[in-house]
C-alpha cells in the first residue's frame, strides 16, 4: 500500500532565488500519514471532477470494452447494482461490498463503458471518504517515522474484492497478469542480478537506469535571478526587496498550496518537467495493476493532491503520486501472518516502476531517487530471525533494486500498447476509470494477453550470471514456480513485529538445494562417462 511522492518546487525556487543552490529533482515512495480532518460528505471535490468527468465523456459511454452495448441495464439486478456505486448522492457512500457480491451473484451481467468507468468511480469516492485516511496513520515505509499499519482498512479491503470479482468475471484481462496465481514474473529463476546481466537483459546502460540529479531547480532559479536583476535595472527597484520578496511569496505558496503555484510555473517554463512526471507516474500505475495490487487514485499535480484526501489534502506535501493497496503486504506487515518475499518482490517492482518508465521513454531516469532510497530504507529494516534467513546487506539491497528495475522494463515492454494508452488518458486528465478502461481497451486491441511463461530464466552461472529462454536443468523445480509462490527465507521487519516462518522456509530452501546438487552431480556422472568412452573410442 504505497504512494509515490514528489517535492514541491516552492522552497527550493526560494532558495535558488537567493543564493543559485542547487537542488535535486527526487522524488519518495511512501504511503500516506494522514492527519487532516475528517472528510464532510457532500463536500468531497472528487465528487464533483468524477460529475464533470462523466458529462465530458457522456458521448462514449455506450461503448464497452468489446464493443458490445449494454443489453441488461434494465434489469433488477443492474438497476441495484448501478445504486451501489452511484457517487450522485453526496450523503451516501459507495457500497462496493454490496456490488461486489452483485457481481459474483451475476458474473456475466454486462459492463457497458458508462457501468464500467462508475465503478471505479465509486471506488475513487469510497477510499478517498475512507475514515482510516484521518483516524489511522497509514503506513510510511519510511524507518525514520513510526511504521504504523492501519490494523483494518475497511474501504481498501473491499476495493480489493471488487477488483477481484471484476478480474473473475472477465472484465479486467490484464489485472493481475504476472506475478499472481499460476502467472510467471517476466523473469524467473534467480534473484541475483548483476549489472554486466541487466544491462544485457534490457538492452540499456546501467547508468540509464540510476537516477540522476537534476538542474531543472537550478535552472529555474537562475531564470528567476537573472529576472529579478533585469527587472531591478529597469525600474530601480531594490534588488535585495525583489529577492526578500520572491522568498516571501515562495514561503507562502508552499504554506497555503503545497508550492502549486511555484509548480505550475515550472511545468509553464519547462514542458519536459510534466511529461517525465506523467511517465513515471504511468509506469507505477501499470506495474501495481498488472502486479495484481488493486490502483485506488493518481495526481500529478499538487492541485490536484490538494484535493484529495488520500495524499493527505489540505496538509499534503505530495505534488505527484500513485496510490495502489497491497493486501497480502499489509496483512503481513501488521503481523497478521509472515512477511513473504513474494510481498518484497512485488514491492520493488512497483517502486522500480517510475525509474524504469523514464529509462524507457527518455534514455534516463531524472526522477527516482527517492523510490530508491524508499527501497532501501524498506528492505535495511528487514532483520533475519535465524532459521537461516538471510539479512539485508548492502549487496543484496542493491541487487533487489536491479532485478525490481528489470523486472519493471519487461513489464512496460511486454504492455506497451496499455501503457501508451494510460500515458494517453493520464494526460487527457482521465480518472481512474478512464485509465483501467484505456489499459483494458488497449490490451485487447493489441492482442496483449496474460503472461503464460517467463519471458527468460536468470541463472547464477559464470562471472555474471547467465540469461536464457530455457529453464536450467539444475534448479527446474524452482524456476517452474511463479515469485507469488516462492518461499525462499524471508526475515521479519523490525518496525512491524511480523513473525516469519523460519522453518518452512528453511526446509524448502534445502530441499531446493538438495535437488539442484543431486542434479549436477547426475550432469557430472554423465560427463565422466561420455569422457570414458571417448577414451576407449
Amino acid at each position: 500500500m504505497s504512494i509515490r511522492h514528489r517535492p514541491s518546487p516552492a522552497s527550493a525556487m526560494a532558495a535558488l532565488a537567493l543564493a543559485l543552490s542547487s537542488a535535486s529533482f527526487a522524488s519518495g515512495f511512501v504511503a500516506p500519514s494522514h492527519s487532516s480532518s475528517l472528510a464532510i460528505p457532500g463536500a468531497n471535490p472528487l465528487r464533483s471532477a468524477i460529475s464533470s468527468t462523466r458529462m465530458r465523456n457522456s458521448r462514449h459511454l455506450q461503448m464497452t470494452i468489446n464493443g458490445d452495448t449494454d443489453q441488461s441495464s434494465s434489469s433488477p439486478d443492474a438497476k441495484l447494482f448501478d445504486e451501489y456505486i452511484s457517487v450522485e448522492d453526496a450523503a451516501k457512500q459507495p457500497d462496493l461490498r454490496a456490488a461486489t457480491r452483485t457481481l459474483k451473484n451475476h458474473p456475466d451481467m454486462s459492463l457497458p463503458r458508462d457501468r464500467f468507468q462508475r465503478i471505479f468511480d465509486a471506488i475513487e469516492v469510497r477510499t478517498s471518504e475512507a475514515e482510516e485516511n484521518d483516524v489511522n496513520n497509514r503506513a510510511t515505509l519510511d524507518v525514520s517515522q513510526a511504521q504504523q499499519y492501519p490494523p483494518v482498512s475497511p474501504s481498501r479491503n473491499e476495493m480489493t474484492e471488487l477488483y477481484g470479482a471484476l478480474a473473475d468475471a472477465g472484465h479486467l484481462q490484464l489485472f493481475g497478469a504476472a506475478g499472481r496465481k499460476d502467472r510467471p514474473l517476466p523473469a524467473m529463476g534467480s534473484k541475483v542480478v548483476t549489472p554486466t546481466l541487466l544491462e544485457q537483459i534490457t538492452e540499456m546502460e546501467m547508468l540509464a537506469l540510476t537516477p540522476k540529479p537534476t538542474n531543472t531547480f537550478l535552472i529555474g532559479g537562475i531564470i528567476l535571478a537573472v529576472a529579478e536583476g533585469f527587472l531591478s535595472l529597469s525600474t530601480g527597484i531594490d534588488l535585495n526587496f525583489l529577492v526578500l520578496c520572491t522568498i516571501t511569496l515562495a514561503f507562502l505558496d508552499k504554506l497555503l498550496v503545497n508550492g502549486a503555484v511555484s509548480e505550475t510555473a515550472m511545468r509553464t517554463v519547462m514542458p519536459e518537467y510534466r511529461k517525465k512526471i506523467l511517465r513515471h507516474e504511468a509506469g507505477h500505475f501499470l506495474c501495481a495493476y498488472l502486479l495484481g495490487c488493486p490502483v485506488e487514485g493518481c495526481v500529478l499535480s499538487s492541485w490536484a493532491a490538494l484535493q484529495d484526501s488520500r495524499f493527505g489534502g489540505r496538509a499534503t506535501t505530495v505534488s505527484a503520486g500513485t496510490s495502489f493497496f497491497d493486501r497480502d503486504l499489509s496483512e503481513e506487515m501488521n503481523g497478521q501472518r509472515p512477511l513473504s518475499r513474494s510481498s518484497i518482490d512485488r514491492y520493488s517492482v512497483i517502486v522500480m516502476g517510475g525509474i524504469a518508465a523514464e529509462a524507457i521513454n527518455f534514455g534516463r531516469a531524472d526522477g527516482g531517487a527517492g523510490d530508491e532510497m524508499a527501497l532501501v530504507r524498506f528492505l535495511s529494516s528487514i532483520n533475519p530471525r535465524g532459521g537461516g534467513a538471510v539479512a539485508w546487506d548492502s549487496e543484496r539491497i542493491k541487487s533487489q533494486a536491479r532485478w525490481g528495475a528489470l523486472q519493471a522494463v519487461l513489464l512496460l515492454r511486454t504492455y506497451k500498447a496499455s501503457y501508451d494508452a494510460l500515458v494517453d488518458a493520464l494526460e487527457r486528465g482521465g480518472n481512474l476509470g478512464e485509465c483501467i478502461y484505456a489499459i483494458e481497451k488497449a490490451a485487447t486491441d493489441s492482442g496483449e494477453k496474460p503472461l503464460e511463461k517467463p519471458l527468460g530464466y536468470i541463472a547464477e552461472r559464470g562471472l555474471y550470471g547467465e540469461w536464457s529462454d530455457v529453464p536450467p536443468s539444475a534448479a527446474t523445480n524452482q524456476y517452474a514456480k511463479p515469485a507469488a509462490t516462492a518461499t525462499a527465507p524471508v526475515a521479519e521487519p523490525t518496525t512491524t513485529g511480523a513473525a516469519v516462518d523460519d522453518k518452512e522456509d528453511v526446509s524448502t530452501s534445502l530441499s531446493e538445494l538438495r535437488k539442484a546438487a543431486e542434479q549436477r552431480l547426475k550432469e557430472i556422472n554423465e560427463e565422466l562417462e561420455a569422457l570414458e568412452k571417448s577414451k576407449r573410442s
